[in-house]
């Protein structure tokens, strides 16, 4: 078991911070590693330790590495998108992925955490399982693929109580009505932390 508190994530502006997308996978390369399937229809919400992983998780995935120089992220890819700090409004407790003794407890192995995004259909219906074995859990928590110093975490609506996050200031240097990324300081955020990765934003 682990319990959250702060957190980070990018979500669309046309939600709130707080909001669970209750949007159903029909396609693995649609969507994220844990989202719901027509046979476990839930909302859900993921976010992350911090900013860099947050970000990683949502726009990195599909920039493969490269040895030719900085990897280019099309601005397309920020359209419409908001970065938030998030707290628990009480205890939040989460299956543990982060490790092989956790894995191995679901009868599983890093598979489960770093497979690729053509395998998601497989994750999502070990996600059911997981959530039929411990319905005791708001959510999960594993490694970031993406930002292997970071972590990932998903929570289930269902099993949430209402308004079970609030939108903090925290630790982000931006207010939240500068928040959202295609301008302002927010832009100006996300293209230093994006730079640290050697990803450059396509101006077009």
């Amino acid at each position: 078991m682990q319990q959250c508190d702060r957190l980070v994530r990018v979500h669309r502006t046309r939600f709130d911070a707080t909001a669970f997308n209750p949007t159903v996978a029909t396609h693995s390369l649609e969507g994220g590693r844990f989202d719901s399937t027509p046979s476990d229809p839930y909302a859900y919400l993921y976010a992350a330790d911090d900013a860099e992983t947050a970000i990683s998780e949502t726009l990195l995935r599909d920039l493969p590495a490269t040895s030719h120089g900085a990897r280019i992220l099309p601005e397309a890819a920020i359209k419409d998108l908001r970065i938030a700090e998030i707290e628990a409004t009480g205890d939040l407790e989460l299956v543990r992925l982060r490790s092989g003794a956790d894995l191995g407890a679901v009868g599983q192995d890093t598979w489960l955490t770093s497979a690729p995004a053509s395998q998601y259909s497989s994750t999502r219906r070990w996600a059911t399982a997981i959530r039929s074995w411990a319905p005791w859990a708001s959510g999960m928590t594993w490694p970031s693929h993406r930002e292997p110093a970071g972590f990932s975490y998903v929570f289930f609506e269902d099993r949430c109580d209402p308004d079970c996050f609030t939108e903090v200031v925290g630790d982000l240097p931006l207010p939240p009505h500068d928040r959202a990324l295609e301008s302002g300081n927010a832009r100006l955020y996300l293209e230093m932390i994006l730079t640290s990765y050697n990803v450059v934003l396509a101006h077009r």
